[in-house]
């Protein structure tokens, strides 16, 4: 049994659909649908449902899955073996129970055959099939089934050989390892790996290659001299970059040119554009980190009060509405704002870095007093007056000691 050459990705499944249920004199009969988890069996039904489970995720540009199984000439299997045969086969190939699929069986001269059009979007949760080097893994499949199902045994690559093709890639480190376990999903640079590997398996040029990582949520970044060189991609995905070299040597540039088919002339426009985003892309966040955290030069008051205007006016953050609160309880009745006041502020965000200053600021507000108050509440003690037991005769002076003892107190 023989798969088609290449597994085939495509936007519509209008086309697809109508083409694998579309009569023919060369068929002995006419196409119809004898297996997969589909609910309806005619080209408009299978449509619909198909279109449905595509909207679940609009980003993905090629939902459409398509393969055919085909048997040796003069062969042929029953329905309820080629259901059996098919179903194997999507397990092993990675598919869920919950990506919608539809067999449709093809009889005619050339050999008894089923195309298999398949969903990439997984109806629970809009979860993508990627396909990691899946036509290598078909033909492996194939021939497994074969042995299984005892059919003719057909030519291809044996199990060892598609082994020994696996891609060289960084291992992931220690901490990698125990997120991708702790999270239950793959890390930014498996996703890269796996996506990369499955996009080469169909994209053979620079264009389709840069398109398809765009619809994976993968940018990549060329690495191309003024002079036209082009030494590499780095791929940036979740807000992480890497460069080839932290993936592995399969995707350095000495081993992706030859399968993307670069030519110089037709692809650098594009490469020097992908730049020429990139590097724009990164100058506007440069400058929007300093607009942010920038602060202009305390050159004279104007400026001061440019600043202070800004922060009285930002909410930003809290610290400083926090601060200007506190600086308008210690103000005098009757002071003005001024550019002093912006220094004043500075020094109060971080006095309320203090845990109780703030609490006892709040207190002082309630009971209508200001740090710098001066009138108190509590009645002033103008003068102390002592008494000593009188143990002998009063001298001449003992008028001086008394009025002495009448103290003013301050």
């Amino acid at each position: 049994m023989k798969g088609m050459q290449k597994i085939k990705r495509g936007k519509s499944f209008a086309g697809v659909v109508l083409y694998a249920l579309k009569p023919g004199t060369h068929h002995k009969t006419d196409p119809v649908v004898i297996g997969g988890n589909m609910l309806g069996a005619s080209a408009p039904e299978l449509i619909t449902e198909f279109d449905a489970s595509a909207s679940l995720r609009t980003d993905i540009l090629k939902p459409v899955w398509h393969n055919s199984l085909r048997l040796p000439i003069g062969e042929s299997l029953t329905t309820k073996q080629w259901v059996s045969f098919a179903d194997d086969y999507m397990n092993r190939m990675g598919f869920s129970e919950t990506h919608l699929r539809c067999y449709v069986i093809h009889d005619d001269e050339a050999g008894q055959h089923i195309h298999i059009i398949a969903s990439r979007v997984d109806l629970i949760g809009g979860k993508l099939y990627l396909g990691r080097n899946e036509n290598l893994a078909s033909t492996r499949i194939i021939q497994e089934l074969e042995l299984a199902y005892d059919l003719t045994r057909t030519k291809g690559p044996s199990p060892s050989h598609s082994t020994s093709s696996v891609t060289e890639r960084k291992k992931l480190s220690r901490g990698e390892q125990q997120k991708e376990k702790r999270e239950g999903q793959p890390t930014p640079k498996t996703f890269l790996q796996n996506t990369i590997e499955e996009i080469l398996t169909s994209a053979n040029d620079i264009s389709g290659f840069v398109e398809a990582l765009c619809e994976h949520g993968i940018t990549p970044v060329p690495n191309i001299a003024p002079s036209g060189r082009m030494n590499g991609f780095s791929f940036e995905y979740s807000g992480i970059a890497f460069k080839a070299s932290q993936l592995g040597k399969s995707y350095s540039w000495a081993n992706l040119q030859d399968k993307l088919h670069y030519e110089p002339e037709r692809d650098n426009p594009l490469l020097f554009a992908l730049k020429a985003s990139a590097m724009a892309c990164s100058e506007t966040s440069d400058s929007v980190t300093q607009v942010t955290l920038g602060e202009p030069p305390l050159s004279s008051p104007a400026a001061l009060e440019v600043e202070a205007e800004a922060i009285t006016h930002s909410q930003v953050h809290e610290q400083g509405t926090e601060a200007q609160t506190l600086l308008n309880i210690t103000r005098m009745p009757g002071e003005q704002n001024s550019s002093a006041d912006y220094f004043m502020t500075r020094v109060l965000e971080w006095l309320l870095s203090i845990p109780y200053l703030a609490a006892f600021a709040d207190l002082l507000k309630k009971a209508g007093k200001t740090f710098l108050h001066q009138k108190s509440s509590f009645s002033t003690i103008h003068k102390v007056l002592s008494a000593e037991p009188e143990l002998s005769e009063p001298s001449g002076n003992s008028q001086t000691q008394i009025e002495r003892a009448a103290v003013p107190f301050r």
